[in-house]
């Protein structure tokens, strides 16, 4: 007799455990969605991204191609106009050419020869002052106008706005003078830019080289006159939902280079029979399992919404409503995994 009243006992205590919880199955779905988009123009070079992802806050997106301004001479580097950020349109430094002079020239005191008065760009020369003979100097030929051209002193010492004659050899004799010009100082370079300037890579009163790298600009503006840098990084956590944009391509500011879902904000969705939406409400807790999870480690939540609108099962023409289920998700938790919902009454 005892037995009986025993097994009645617990039949009824796990009749009231039924009654008080509910059984759903629901899906691990992203709330609101993040994008990142590209600070400013140009051609992506690298994306380092990919579906599925996960990436935190600090990651490298991408790389971005940039223009890329070089020395066209030897010299040094002075008046520094711009600044990594600010535009770059016009004159961004001045470089002094390791030349101190330049001389226009022209064919006019040449040997009457084909060979004295055809002069090529490149062509090593020789001057001496016209006066006396004393200043000597040696140069390049920069530029060619039909009887006129241009040299660049290379070495030597000349006095400025004198006379000088010019040669093919160091020897100076007078059938190999292929004309005549006058010394100026040459004049500091303006190296200009276009778009933002992106990065500096040369400090006032620096030599450098020809050939080697000024700065970098790319398209556009930046935002605060800050310069993002050449290597793009994420300013969010989450898992790369979409990449629209691949190595190659081009890009305005403000295109989206990314589209993130964010870990904080993983819901679980679940379906909700419409003969069962009384046994739902916003505020509910709940306890979630996943069905992956062996040690079957609950999960806390709460119920944060339930939709107004019906949707209906093809298959079974019943009506259900969807439900979200708040909760903080770990890095163990992967969207579109399968979870079992306990919510209490």
């Amino acid at each position: 007799m005892k037995k009986l009243i025993s097994l009645a006992a617990l039949a009824l205590v796990l009749f009231s455990t039924a009654l008080a919880a509910e059984d759903f199955e629901g899906t691990v779905v992203s709330g609101e969605t993040i994008t990142l988009t590209a600070p400013y123009g140009g051609v992506i070079k690298r994306m380092d991204l990919r579906v599925g992802q996960l990436i935190s806050a600090g990651d490298e997106v991408a790389e971005m191609d940039t223009t890329r301004v070089l020395a066209s001479e030897d010299g040094t580097i002075r008046a520094l106009e711009k600044q990594e950020g600010d535009s770059a349109e016009g004159t961004v430094l001045y470089l002094n050419p390791v030349s101190k002079y330049v001389i226009s020239a022209d064919i006019g005191y040449a040997y009457d020869s084909p060979e004295m008065t055809y002069v090529t760009i490149g062509e090593k020369v020789y001057m001496k002052c016209a006066s006396d003979g004393s200043h000597r100097a040696e140069g390049v030929i920069t530029a060619v106008n039909g009887s006129g051209f241009t040299v660049e002193a290379t070495a030597g010492e000349l006095y400025l706005e004198e006379t000088v004659y010019i040669y093919r050899t160091d020897e100076y004799y007078w059938r190999e003078r292929i004309g005549s010009g006058k010394v100026a100082r040459m004049e500091a370079i303006a190296v200009t830019g276009t778009g933002s300037l992106l990065k500096l890579h040369v400090e006032d009163g620096e030599e450098v080289e020809r050939g080697q790298l000024l700065f970098e600009t790319v398209e556009g503006d930046f935002d605060a006159l800050r310069s993002p840098g050449r290597i793009l990084l994420s300013e969010a956590s989450g898992v790369v939902a979409e990449v629209p944009v691949t190595a190659g391509h081009r890009v305005q500011k403000g295109d989206v280079l990314a589209t993130l879902y964010q870990t904080g904000d993983y819901q679980v969705k679940f379906s909700i029979p419409e003969d069962m939406l009384s046994a739902v409400r916003v505020g509910s807790k709940a306890t979630l399992y996943f069905n992956w999870n062996e040690d079957n480690t609950p999960y806390p939540g709460t119920v944060t919404e339930v939709s107004y609108l019906a949707e209906s099962n093809a298959e079974t023409g019943e009506t259900a409503y969807s439900g979200y289920i708040a909760f903080d998700a770990d890095e163990s938790v992967r969207i579109g995994m399968s979870v079992t919902i306990m919510l209490d009454e």
